[in-house]
């Protein structure tokens, strides 16, 4: 390797060094050991070759040439030599460029830029189920049935002006009977047969009742003329029977009939022993039961505090069923108060919305 040093720099740094170490040993001999050295040193500044100096001196540079911008030409070296010593010609200094590597395709490119900010964007998390309390709870929900209806004109009037949610239930073969039932079809509005049956202090039924007495095609063939005699029908509900709806065949043959008809089955609840409500979820019909008499005393202040109760229970059930008769009392009650519900937070249904069939039992 060819080291670009300036001969005259060196053969001074060697007199320099050589006479200082002869004069530390013997200052007499430094005349003429000196014109020796330099004599030496003269004849190889002719020859091609650089003096390799020892290490501990380090690299000599020409600052002559550097001042001068005169660059001296080199043999290509590998770079990991420590020695090895690069001389600018005087250009301006620039950073190294490093080269790139090969570009990726377009399509490679687009991958990896997606890669990258997929992970640096939050993922979208998947919604969580919905939990109970995240559910917004439904609005309460009463329904309204009016029995007896089909004795006189008036209660008929007077029911088919109530909203079209509240239901009717007609007692058979009486005079306004099919009257009733026809106005009621015409509205769309819910009928059900107001089934007599036999109470446990022997008032009279009417025309139509079923008895306890009674073998299964007797009250199966009295049911059926009642249900026959009343177009429209979609349902069936006691007229008083504290007593036979405590009585298990009799209950049993009458789902069996509303079964073959596909009706409901309203229970009343005359009586706390009824069985009527359990039969019918064994037949398979969609039935409920009653919550609220409202009109067991005909006064409006008594209404009104049966009302409060309906609606107390359906607050706390979500959904409750109150049975009226049609008295003139009962009739001026709901009239001005079912206009005004929204303000009792509740929601007046038909009275098919609260029917539970034995489905819907087993499910919950």
């Amino acid at each position: 390797m060819v080291r670009l040093v300036n001969f005259k720099n060196i053969l001074s740094v060697l007199v320099c060094s050589w006479g200082l170490s002869v004069w530390a040993n013997d200052p007499s001999e430094l005349v003429v050991e000196d014109a020796v050295s330099v004599e030496s040193l003269q004849e190889t500044l002719g020859a091609e070759e650089s003096i390799i100096l020892p290490e501990h001196l380090g690299p000599v540079i020409n600052t002559n040439v550097l001042a001068e911008g005169v660059a001296e030409e080199v043999d290509s070296s590998p770079a990991t030599d420590d020695s090895a010593i690069l001389l600018d010609a005087g250009e301006p200094w620039v950073p190294a460029i490093v080269p790139f590597l090969d570009a990726p395709d377009r399509g490679e490119e687009k991958a990896v830029l997606e890669d990258s900010e997929s992970k640096s964007l939050p993922k979208a998390s998947t919604p969580s189920k919905m939990l109970a309390v995240d559910v917004h709870p439904k609005m309460p929900r009463i329904a309204i049935l009016i029995d007896d209806l089909g004795y006189n004109r008036h209660g008929m009037d007077s029911s088919l002006l109530l909203p079209t949610e509240v239901a009717l239930a007609i007692l058979p073969s009486t005079p306004f009977a099919m009257q009733t039932a026809t106005s009621a079809q015409k509205q769309k509005r819910i009928t059900l047969l107001h089934a007599p049956m036999e109470n446990q202090r022997e008032l009279k039924l009417g025309p139509g009742g079923l008895y306890a007495k009674m073998t299964e095609e007797e009250l199966k063939a009295t049911l059926s003329k009642d249900l026959d005699g009343l177009p429209g029908i979609q349902g069936v509900n006691n007229h008083m029977g504290s007593l036979l709806t405590t009585k298990a065949d009799s209950m049993a043959w009458v789902m069996e009939t509303l079964k073959s008809r596909s009706l409901f089955f309203i229970d009343s609840l005359t009586s706390p022993k009824s069985v009527a409500k359990k039969t019918a979820q064994e037949y398979g019909l969609a039935t409920v039961s009653r919550d609220v008499f409202l009109d067991n005393i005909r006064t409006e202040a008594a209404i009104d505090k049966q009302f409060t109760r309906l609606l107390k229970l359906a607050r706390k059930h979500g959904s409750a069923l109150a049975i009226g008769h049609p008295y003139p009392e009962t009739m001026s009650y709901l009239k001005k108060r079912l206009s005004h519900l929204e303000h009792d937070g509740v929601l007046l249904v038909p009275l098919s919305s609260l029917l539970v069939s034995s489905k819907d039992t087993a499910d919950n």
